[in-house]
């Protein structure tokens, strides 16, 4: 399969680091061009009052922002925590910040299309017993509609497989051992 462009949708968490760390390695082995994506939302603040505030209280309150704003500073957020924590690794690859607005699985899906990507290269998030039970995973509902395949990774195994150097099998234990 020849991998000319992954897309890595991340959330800012210590979890997308994984994701990141496996989609730099993969682009940079496969000479690929790198797109972080994230979905941001609207600030909470601006919910508090929606409503032109008090004279004396607008000082004190924040100033409205503007979706330009809000995009801005998502991307500097990307941006920074690509440089952060994969500053040498990027260097010399192609990559760049994509940002949007909305909901997380559909939006992941529309940039993959408008990208073209030849993969998607997310790290899964630890969730409840319950919130499995009632709700499917941003990764689980990206995989059903994504024009291209979908590697989720879940951060502990991986880190595991990481760490031992030798390479653990898939659930942490040594390979050629019985699980």
């Amino acid at each position: 399969m020849l991998i000319k462009k992954i897309l890595c949708p991340i959330d800012l968490s210590e979890n997308a680091k994984t994701g990141m760390t496996y989609a730099v390695s993969l682009a940079r082995e496969h000479k690929a061009e790198l797109v972080f994506f994230h979905v941001t939302r609207f600030p909470c603040w601006d919910l508090a009052y929606p409503c032109e505030p008090d004279p004396f209280l607008e000082r004190r309150l924040p100033s409205r922002f503007s979706i330009d704003d809000l995009f801005k500073s998502a991307a500097r957020r990307v941006q920074h925590l690509v440089q952060a924590n994969f500053g040498p690794e990027v260097v010399g690859l192609s990559w760049k910040t994509r940002i949007s607005l909305g909901n997380v699985a559909c939006e992941i899906v529309a940039a993959a299309v408008e990208e073209k990507t030849d993969l998607i290269i997310m790290a899964k998030r630890k969730r409840g017993v319950v919130v499995r039970f009632f709700a499917r995973s941003i990764s689980e509902a990206v995989s059903e509609k994504a024009p291209c395949p979908v590697l989720s990774l879940c951060p502990p195994q991986i880190m595991q497989h990481f760490l031992s150097g030798k390479g653990a099998g898939f659930l942490g234990a040594p390979r050629g051992s019985e699980a």
